[in-house]
């Protein structure tokens, strides 16, 4: 019944709009050369009030010099067309009322006979921009994309936090990141990695969408991060090249070329990346014997070291047919290898008896991902009515190769060795129809279709060494097998209507999920079939025009990945070990936010606050499994509420001075009282981000980011505040084709990440540093040959 509620006051709230829609009067007409009579196309035409000058509707006309606007209330109005290399022309005053419904303003543009030359146009593109569903990211902008990673940038896009392993949060909770506005399997179960070694100079931009519309895969507590990779569309042949050095070994290197010919655009990219991480896990822990109420103490002193090399190709094509249809196909190649030499000081004090000794781990990681895309797209008569048909395939397969020992100094017992062999496979298909039709100037139909069929197959195989026989046996408890099917069938619609200032865009997407685990080694299958509506609104009202009102609820989901189900041990370290849980139900989220935007004089402010309700929140809960080994897994909270608030401030000084500022505080309040934690615990986080840059001329450039995160939330306990700063410097030459720059990150060695966790048998303190403090010093060149055409070419380059 609360449904049928939400949906008769949607419809009830759309019916205005239609209704004053064929109410309200017209203006229409066509724009002609004053001398040839000939039609003109993309003429700008403006209807404005004739009392206060105010901009009504902005068109533009068609290939028959045509325009029209619609929906016009009474008033008294006249229409202004601009064109280059002609006068303006403005109308007389009319008026539109009951007897003036339909009028008709025909204009014929003169041409004063001026030779225009070649012009250039130069400008800084905003860094932060806002619209009704998404906020972008412009990473052109971003120093730090000169030599950095992914995730070096996703550090300074507002809104976003890194933690230390480079996992990617939005307004401190989960989200998915698409690539290209597609599900990629470059970010399923090692995203964080794969965002550390993809460099930040092959995006263009990373779109923010904390309420995605329907159209949208609906995944991930915070919204959606999707990150825009570029692809130039430039006549002719263009690139670029980059190289940076860095400290303590580090490299990279990237290449990216395109070629276009009008109807053949050919783009093809390549980087690596020599990457080294070094640091330092101290673990602190008190368990406490639940019958015996003995207690015994642990500490854990890791280092970890890890030489990553990981090479990204992409190659692709589109090719256009003729004005209506074109195709295209993309595929890209990820390898990443990884080295790891870890050593683990492990002291133990309890009932059973002392020990101290050192953990060694050799490990050889391999990670492959293969994915190719075909798209085929027809545009209809009507202009942006078209339709989209994509596939997708690809194939990830990961392999990780341990090899442990255990050199004791207390007790005086011989040295023990164990390996493990994990072996992962994850295949990925997808077919997708996306519809889009103009209805008219100020509406829009959006449709489609979106099939995943997804296999994750999850292969440990372990073995300790024997004495007895002097050779590796096979461990019957670290070795299992786990298949996990993930079949999403999903059909959505979007409308957007436009009236006067006000815009609203409706959506509705139905998804059937077929989810089967499959326990090889004993024989179990857990199905899970369900079937789940996901509604969203958008509303905007532009107030003036720097100012405007925005309301918007979506109905979110995160489900939980193939790690996360797997009840099977993983045993890096056989003092505390993760299990996954089979029967983890996916979270929903229903999210309700409101913003308002205002710009002036090149300052604009974006404050927003927002809500969030969870049902089924995934939460790590770590448990004593007996007196020396703590086991953690995923649960399902009963619920959890965020409220927050913030703000993006942007200023644009001059051309010299450009600064982001986004403090971001929330309210956080967790019920797991269906885990046997009676009392709701709730605390008040904030984050804050800086990213400001200072141009000393037209050639050289310094930049500065900088991240804080207070504490936040768990139900056993809580992470300790973290802070980070980065700084740039560039320098343009050889006549801007080329830069010079250099990058700092984390100044000042402040990055870390610390948690205090306290329960009724366990204390817990764990505190991770890493060498995050890196230099680079890069170059980076641009060239191309651009066939002269009459398109004007706009330098958006700082």
């Amino acid at each position: 019944m609360q449904k049928l509620y939400v949906f008769s006051f949607l419809i009830l709230f759309s019916i205005p709009f239609f209704v004053f829609g064929q109410s309200a009067g017209s203006v229409s007409g066509t724009v002609t050369e004053l001398k040839s009579k000939k039609p003109l196309a993309f003429v700008n035409v403006i209807l404005k009030n004739q009392q206060n000058n105010t901009v009504i509707r902005h068109e533009v006309t068609d290939d028959h010099g045509a325009y029209t606007f619609k929906s016009i209330p009474d008033g008294n109005y006249y229409v202004q067309a601009t064109y280059i290399g002609y006068n303006n022309y403005k109308t007389s005053s009319f008026l539109v009322n009951n007897l003036h419904r339909n009028i008709r303003e025909n204009i014929m543009l003169d041409n004063p006979d001026h030779t225009l030359q070649e012009v250039t146009v130069s400008s800084k593109k905003m860094v932060y921009v806002n619209s009704i569903d998404k906020k972008v990211y412009n990473v052109d902008q971003d120093m730090m994309a000169k030599s950095g990673s992914a995730s070096d940038v996703l550090q300074n896009v507002p809104l976003v936090q890194v933690d230390i392993d480079g996992n990617v949060s939005l307004r401190n909770s989960t989200v998915t990141i698409l690539i290209n506005g597609k599900v990629s399997p470059l970010m399923g179960t090692n995203a964080a990695a794969v965002l550390q070694q993809l460099p930040a100079n092959s995006i263009e931009k990373i779109e923010v969408i904390t309420n995605p519309s329907a159209k949208y895969k609906p995944d991930g507590t915070g919204g959606i991060i999707n990150i825009v990779l570029k692809k130039n569309v430039k006549r002719g042949l263009n690139g670029t090249v980059t190289g940076n050095l860095g400290d303590r070994g580090r490299y990279n290197t990237s290449t990216s070329l395109n070629y276009n010919t009008g109807k053949l655009n050919l783009f093809g990219s390549y980087s690596i990346k020599q990457d080294d991480r070094l640091r330092t896990t101290t673990n602190d822990r008190t368990q406490i014997n639940q019958q015996t109420g003995v207690s015994g103490t642990y500490h854990d002193f890791l280092t970890a070291r890890a030489h990553p090399f990981s090479n990204i190709a992409n190659l692709g094509f589109d090719y256009t047919i003729d004005k209506k249809n074109s195709f295209g196909l993309t595929g890209n190649f990820y390898l990443r290898n990884l080295h790891k030499d870890d050593v683990t000081n492990k002291l133990v004090n309890n009932p059973v008896g002392n020990q101290d000794y050192d953990r060694f781990r050799k490990n050889f990681e391999q990670e492959k991902s293969t994915d190719g895309a075909f798209y085929f797209e027809h545009g209809f008569k009507k202009e942006d009515h078209k339709i989209r048909f994509e596939a997708n395939l690809a194939h990830s397969p990961e392999s990780e190769d341990n090899h442990y020992s255990n050199v004791y100094r207390m007790p005086a017992i011989a040295d023990e060795m164990d390996n493990t062999l994990i072996k992962q496979t994850a295949d990925i298909r997808q077919v997708a129809v996306a519809y889009e039709n103009p209805l008219s100037k100020d509406s829009k139909l959006e449709a489609g279709y979106d099939g995943q069929f997804n296999k994750h197959d999850l292969d440990f195989s372990g073995a300790f060494y024997n004495p007895a026989v002097q050779q590796f046996v096979p461990d019957v408890q670290k070795t299992n097998h786990f298949i996990y099917k993930e079949n999403i069938q999903a059909v959505y619609g979007t409308f957007t209507q436009a009236y006067h200032q006000m815009t609203m865009m409706l959506g509705v997407r139905g998804e059937y999920s077929n989810i089967d685990s499959h326990l090889i080694t004993t024989g179990v299958d857990i199905p899970n079939h369900y079937f789940k509506i996901y509604p969203t609104l958008h509303l905007s009202y532009k107030v003036a025009e720097n100012k405007e009102l925005q309301l918007n609820y979506s109905r979110r989901v995160r489900r939980p990945q193939a790690d996360d189900l797997n009840p099977f041990a993983e045993y890096a370290d056989p003092t505390n070990i993760r299990v996954g849980n089979p029967y983890l139900l996916p979270e929903i989220i229903n999210s309700v936010e409101a913003g308002y935007k205002w710009s002036k004089n090149g300052i604009s402010l974006l404050p927003g606050i927002y809500y969030r309700y969870t049902v089924n929140r995934f939460t790590a809960i770590t448990e004593p499994l007996n007196d020396s080994v703590l086991v953690t897994r995923q649960q399902n909270l009963a619920n959890d509420r965020a409220f927050g608030a913030d703000v993006v401030v942007s200023a644009n000084i001059q051309d010299k001075l450009i600064v982001n500022f986004t403090p971001n505080i929330f309210y956080n309040q967790i019920d797991a009282s269906n885990l046997g934690y009676s009392n709701k615990k709730s605390t008040v986080t904030w984050t804050a981000n800086l990213n400001a840059s200072y141009s000393l001329n037209t050639l050289t450039t310094f930049q500065l980011n900088s991240t804080y995160k207070s504490a936040r939330l768990t139900p056993q306990g809580k992470y300790l505040p973290s802070y980070v700063m980065n700084l740039g410097a560039k320098r343009d030459v050889l006549n801007k084709k080329a830069s010079i720059y250099l990058t700092v990150s984390d100044v000042f060695k402040t990055q870390r990440q610390e948690a205090n966790l306290q329960s009724l048998y366990l204390i817990q303190h764990v505190k991770t540093i890493s060498n995050s403090r890196i230099i680079y010093l890069g170059f980076s060149y641009n060239f191309g040959v651009v066939k002269k055409k009459k398109d004007m070419q706009f330098d958006n380059s700082l």
